[in-house]
């Protein structure tokens, strides 16, 4: 498969996985806590406020998804592996490990410096959310990645 080919099925699927993520972020804050809402959070802390907090969440998240997943799959397609079910297991590893230091990021630097109150405690729960959501950016990148592989 040629870069280009890989570079534009990262975007894509990186783009996609960005979305799983969100929707599963966005689930489990509007059943348990708004705090735990990444998007919010993300936007609120580059505008200060939780008004149109989402919209530059969504947008920052989106194209942060678009670059990961790219990066993703740059590494798969060196390590030979931009197939199904290889490219799934390996979007889990990246999204684990990828989870560990964002988790981390936000548990210990980014709380502490949050404009808005709310979102400055950040918890060992809040933590797992965000490596289990970062496991579902990978997963389902490597799902649609190994998929469309296949038909190449």
């Amino acid at each position: 498969m040629s870069n280009l080919t890989v570079i534009i099925l990262g975007a894509i699927c990186g783009l996609i996985g960005s979305f799983a993520m969100n929707l599963f972020m966005r689930t489990v804050s509007h059943a348990y806590s708004q705090r735990v809402d990444m998007v919010i959070a993300l936007g609120s802390f580059f505008t200060g406020t939780v008004d149109r907090a989402a919209i530059l969440g969504t947008l920052i998240h989106s194209i942060a998804g678009i670059v990961f997943g790219v990066l993703y799959f740059l590494l798969m397609n060196v390590m030979n592996s931009l197939s199904f079910p290889s490219a799934v297991f390996l979007g889990l590893g990246f999204g684990f490990f990828h989870g560990l230091i964002m988790s981390y990021c936000l548990m210990f630097i980014a709380s502490e410096r949050h404009p808005i109150e709310a979102y400055r405690k950040a918890t060992l729960e809040q933590g797992l959310l965000h490596l289990v959501g970062h496991m579902i950016f990978g997963g389902v990148a490597g799902l649609i990645g190994g998929l469309f592989a296949l038909g190449l």
